[in-house]
């Protein structure tokens, strides 16, 4: 199959969304299949060509990124871009329902008839300003209806997405399915615990307790509330992108955005993973601690999402004192938390390895390129 991918950003760029399209594509190029993505260009994207895999970058202007909000704006030049791009396709398959590649390469597939997929990793992002949410009460549901009415299959990662899409737009709640994100267990794996203390000193690391974080630094991630609930005889490591807190204790460490290999890296020296967030639509970081067996602990605003199934995940209140004592109480307890490492490896390979997934996805496309034979 000739397969088109569209996303705002690709890496080097660094967020949940570019992973994954850096996973799919490669594992579909993996199983015989031939890629292109479309999105914004960013500098060095070039050199993560490979031979079944091209990535088209596109001037664009990215006006709220100083804000914590990606939403780049596409120079001209994207519709022939798009154009030859859909022709070539056999299936194309769009990120995100509001990006403006998203919505053109959607149209432009509908006209020449080619089967769409829409993947929708949020349905609505509450954020800090409320001039974000004005735009999104205005353009989610036009712009939203426009997009899921252009698709032949919307994919959801986790059944909170699927719930606010089924709600906001119920007329094509047929059209929705939920594929969970992918995991690299090939870079996300456990270690020993000599290859542990390695990493350890590698890192700088004492004996100390280790809670790791994951993520952007932006207001609904609730690093403050982090900082506030850590035990003063554990570390804290931020790894992510934007500005940290400041008047950080010395117990914290932060680091910027980092490759996958040193994320893979923290995951597996630290000692507990920790998601203070107010609102995750999905957490990519959290599959990956698992895969690493690193125990997690979350609020319990997340319990919406999919990983509490797993019954492997400690979910605490979003309050500084139930959060520490809750750190507390899991470090204490060493045979509950080599078991939780362990069932959380084994249960990450058995449902979000890449391979699983990338699998799940050619169903749904030649399901689609056959129904799409019948109709035409």
């Amino acid at each position: 199959m000739k397969i088109l991918l569209t996303s705002h950003y690709t890496l080097p760029h660094r967020g949940g969304i570019e992973t994954i399209i850096e996973k799919l594509s490669l594992g579909l190029t993996a199983k015989g299949h031939r890629v292109q993505v479309i999105s914004s260009r960013v500098k060095g994207q070039d050199l993560f060509d490979t031979p079944n895999r091209k990535i088209v970058g596109v001037p664009a202007w990215d006006p709220l990124s100083w804000l914590g909000v990606h939403y780049p704006l596409f120079s001209p030049s994207l519709l022939p871009l798009l154009y030859q791009a859909v022709q070539w396709a056999d299936v194309i398959h769009v990120q995100g329902m509001l990006y403006q590649n998203s919505l053109l390469a959607l149209l432009l597939a509908k006209l020449l008839r080619r089967p769409t997929v829409l993947t929708e990793h949020a349905g609505f992002v509450p954020y800090q300003r409320r001039f974000f949410n004005l735009l999104q009460s205005i353009f989610v549901p036009l712009l939203g209806a426009i997009a899921l009415w252009l698709s032949n299959r919307v994919i959801v990662p986790d059944k909170i997405v699927q719930e606010i899409l089924e709600e906001r737009f119920p007329r094509f709640a047929s059209k929705i399915k939920r594929i969970p994100l992918g995991v690299d267990t090939t870079l996300f794996h456990p270690v020993t615990l000599a290859e542990k203390q390695q990493l350890r000193h590698e890192l700088g690391f004492d004996d100390r307790p280790k809670i790791l974080f994951v993520g952007n630094f932006v207001p609904r991630k609730r690093i403050p509330l982090l900082v506030e609930a850590l035990p003063p005889e554990c570390d804290l490591i931020l790894c992510g992108e934007g500005m940290p807190p400041s008047d950080l204790p010395p117990n914290v460490r932060v680091y910027p955005p980092q490759a996958h290999e040193q994320v893979a890296k923290l995951y597996q020296a630290a000692d507990l993973f920790v998601v203070p967030s107010s609102v995750e639509t999905f957490s990519i970081a959290t599959y990956e601690a698992m895969a690493c067996g690193l125990p997690v602990i979350m609020t319990t605003d997340l319990e919406h999402l999919t990983v509490k199934e797993s019954g492997l995940v400690t979910f605490t209140a979003p309050v500084a004192e139930d959060l520490r004592n809750a750190i507390r109480e899991l470090l204490k307890q060493e045979e509950k938390l080599a078991w939780l490492g362990e069932s959380s490896v084994e249960w990450i390979k058995q449902n979000y390895s890449w391979d699983v997934i990338v699998g799940r996805y050619i169903e749904e496309y030649q399901r689609l390129l056959g129904l799409n034979l019948i109709l035409t």
